[in-house]
């Protein structure tokens, strides 16, 4: 399992941009990009932080193991984002027609960086991971982590919406 979407989400947002002179349709291909990879992102955590209220052992152990995965492919993506050092997100914010979108994604993306630091500061090893699973807590974890994440892709889309209905005159 590795998180592409994560990397692939980083370097759209760190690349440089190449001004054109048709910035609208410029920035709602930026914004359609960005849009896309935040679904992507959303189901692959949705599905991975995925357990069952009536799992049994068994099903804890397979949800065990794909957290563990899981922490180890967020070991490789970069722990800090600032949205100023982005110049995808600073091309889109200064039209202020597409700051609030900028900033949903930026948080969004922060909100995975968050994730990673949540499980790899607070689950150390794969024996905390058990103890979380057999209290049940693990469960409580992923609920409220999977209820952040509708919240802000929910975000994204309602922002994303609201660019694409722009006109193309002011």
């Amino acid at each position: 399992m590795e998180v592409s979407g994560i990397s692939t989400l980083s370097t759209i947002l760190k690349r440089p941009i190449e001004l054109r002179s048709d910035a609208l349709a410029q920035r709602r291909e930026m914004a359609a990009e960005l849009q896309t990879n935040c679904q992507k992102l959303a189901i692959f955590f949705k599905k991975t932080l995925r357990i069952d209220k009536q799992a049994n052992e068994v099903d804890f152990e397979a949800a065990e193991k794909k957290i563990m995965n899981l922490m180890d492919d967020l070991k490789q993506v970069g722990s800090t984002f600032q949205e100023e050092e982005s110049p995808v997100l600073w091309h889109l914010a200064i039209d202020m027609r597409f700051k609030d979108f900028a900033k949903n994604c930026a948080d969004f993306y922060q909100l995975i960086l968050n994730l990673k630091q949540l499980l790899n500061e607070n689950i150390p090893d794969s024996s905390a991971l058990k103890a979380l699973c057999k209290e049940e807590g693990l469960l409580k974890v992923t609920e409220a982590w999977q209820g952040e994440l509708e919240t802000m892709l929910g975000r994204v889309n309602q922002e994303y919406m609201k660019v694409m209905a722009i006109k193309f005159s002011w």
